[in-house]
């Protein structure tokens, strides 16, 4: 066999290899969140989620404090803030979330323009390069390994060239670090996660009726459900009685409790 001949065979075997390890694989990543629940307190949260690579393409990134996991959860980290799914394909991602019983979802183009760093450092056992974003109102530092060629991210995060390890703000508030890589996962939280019961909406438009209900949310009828699924319906009776101060004084702490979220525009409410 020629030089030339020897070297096209070495290319092409590098060439397979690569494309195998990179997408005929499916992954489960978990990554350990950190963050402040609260603008006004120093106390942080931590809470888990789950990226799971589906295709080349297409992720879906959501929170799995409800199941049976191989991370040890902590008894008074049971009820979740990061109430929220993402599902990132071609380009674009979908956010899922619900909000007074309105199951929601919106769709924008994935932001992807990262000033990387070419330095590189050690970080839990790989190689990483840093890279720096703006998205949702906050500066944001990530560390991706080259060596895992996985380009989607957390949250919102993708685009870059390698899997990324950990995410930071660079305010302190957020933080999103891997604990756990698994391959060839054979069962998909996308199997049972049920997108037909979410209302396509426009993000400006969920935004605008979150914002009119914090105004004055004892005046709206709406549904609490805890996080063990007890519910509770209010309907606003038309006179600012006591039960109308009473709710919305309730209303209004627990909204105080989660007033720091990612996106400064989508506020959750934890009942």
């Amino acid at each position: 066999m020629s030089k030339l001949k020897f070297k096209n065979v070495l290319f092409f075997i590098f060439l397979f290899c690569g494309t195998f390890f990179g997408f005929s694989q499916n992954y489960q990543i978990i990554y350990k969140i950190s963050f402040r629940p609260q603008k006004e307190k120093p106390e942080y949260k931590t809470e888990y989620m789950r990226l799971e690579t589906l295709s080349k393409s297409k992720s879906i990134f959501y929170n799995f404090l409800s199941k049976k996991d191989s991370i040890d959860i902590q008894e008074e980290n049971k009820i979740s803030y990061l109430k929220f799914t993402i599902i990132q394909e071609n380009k674009n991602y979908k956010y899922y979330g619900n909000f007074n019983d309105l199951y929601f979802v919106f769709n924008e183009p994935l932001k992807t323009d990262w000033k990387v760093n070419n330095n590189t450092s050690d970080f839990n056992g790989y190689k990483v390069q840093e890279a720096k974003i703006e998205l949702d109102g906050r500066r944001w530092t990530a560390l991706f390994a080259p060596e895992i060629p996985i380009n989607s991210g957390p949250y919102k995060f993708s685009g870059l060239p390698g899997l990324i390890l950990k995410v930071y703000s660079e305010d302190g508030d957020y933080s999103f670090e891997m604990v756990e890589l698994i391959k060839n996962i054979s069962e998909s939280y996308m199997d049972s996660f049920r997108t037909n019961k979410f209302v396509m909406v426009k993000k400006k438009k969920i935004q605008t009726f979150i914002f009119n209900f914090l105004k004055d949310p004892g005046s709206q009828n709406f549904k609490l459900v805890n996080s063990y699924g007890d519910e509770f319906g209010y309907s606003f009776s038309g006179e600012k009685d006591n039960a109308y101060r009473e709710m919305n004084e309730y209303l209004k702490g627990v909204y105080r409790k989660y007033n720091n979220p990612i996106d400064g525009q989508i506020y959750l409410l934890i009942f």
